[in-house]
């Protein structure tokens, strides 16, 4: 989609992860938050993908490097409109589409769904879900399909605090609406400016925003706590794995841990209790035993590790037969029988 730019806002620190590490470089099965959102946003092909940075501004910019992206820093965090604000002198006339760093599970598909949505509505469109405890969330106000306001949990009402619906922070704004973010102020309890607030200029210069609301909420919110670390941990663990299996895989067992970036042949079989991770590449018909630990190598076919064994860095040749208990040191080559 050569007209359509997406900004992925990942400025924040993230105080309920109680870490100094920022939050959008918090792994899960190995790669940062922000990792999967990156490798979400290029599935579209957009003309561009620009980064806003804030808190932890070098860690993060030194991940991206190798990214093919572009970064905006926000010096100081103002609020959600003013984060893409940063990044408007990297866009250039397309439709946008806004991303958060922390929202890992968000699906390809759904991506897709949501921008068919966006384009035939030709508005401002916010993504949206509900949920059985909307709790520090900002509520959707509907008036019909078109949002009326997103009320941020701080500034609404008693009875607006009861409405189930609310915004993901991910939206779509039409090239032509997006000066309006330059309309948007700070009247709120926190005196930052909210993109969220668009809705309400929106309607006050005859236009208007409208919903797509999502049925699986924990698809499209974000981590914002160690346990949601844990929790999307796990549920990526087990999209892995199952992307594998139905790659002709065989899994002996739930417990098993495959990063993401690992490669594996078909006709492969996995042992209770492995490790496999960072760039492994595995190939066909590889028997790997119980609790092996295998890190940055490079199996190839019809290898069998008998179990209980470490190797990084290491490379095996076709047809090796690696004994149990054994270690193998970085850099290492095994032809033979080991």
């Amino acid at each position: 989609m050569k007209d359509l730019d997406i900004v992925i806002l990942a400025a924040g620190k993230g105080e309920r992860m109680a870490s100094r590490k920022p939050k959008v470089m918090h792994e899960i099965m190995g790669k940062p938050l922000l990792g999967y959102v990156v490798d979400a946003a290029r599935t579209l092909e957009p003309a561009r993908i620009v980064v806003v940075t804030g808190y932890g501004r070098e860690t993060v910019e030194a991940y991206l490097e190798e990214k093919d992206v572009a970064t905006a820093f926000q010096e100081t965090q103002k609020g959600t409109a003013h984060a893409l604000a940063s990044a408007r002198g990297h866009l250039e006339g397309n439709d946008v589409l806004v991303l958060l760093g922390d929202v890992p599970l968000i699906e390809d598909s759904t991506l897709v769904q949501f921008l068919e949505f966006c384009r035939a509505s030709a508005s401002i469109v916010f993504l949206t879900t509900d949920v059985t405890d909307p709790s520090g969330y900002g509520r959707v106000v509907m008036d019909g399909d078109i949002i009326a306001d997103i009320r941020e949990d701080a500034d609404a009402t008693a009875a607006e605090k009861l409405i189930p619906r609310i915004n993901t922070g991910i939206c779509y704004i039409p090239f032509q609406d997006l000066g309006l973010i330059d309309l948007i102020d700070t009247a709120n309890r926190k005196g930052e400016r909210y993109l969220t607030d668009i809705c309400k200029v929106a309607r006050a210069s005859g236009r208007h925003a409208k919903g797509f609301c999502h049925p699986l909420a924990d698809e499209v919110l974000g981590v914002n706590t160690l346990k949601g670390l844990l929790e999307a941990n796990t549920v990526m663990r087990q999209r892995i794995n199952e992307g594998h299996m139905a790659r002709g895989v065989t899994f002996l067992d739930t417990d098993i841990y495959v990063e993401s970036d690992v490669v594996i042949g078909q006709g492969t079989v996995i042992a209770p209790h492995c490790h496999i991770a960072g760039t492994t590449v595995i190939g066909e018909w590889v028997y790997i035993g119980p609790s092996s630990i295998i890190r940055n190598c490079r199996i190839g076919n019809n290898v069998t590790i008998a179990g209980l064994v470490f190797m990084e860095g290491v490379e095996a040749k076709e047809g090796v037969r690696i004994g149990a208990l054994s270690r193998f040191k970085q850099d290492m080559v095994i032809e033979g029988r080991a």
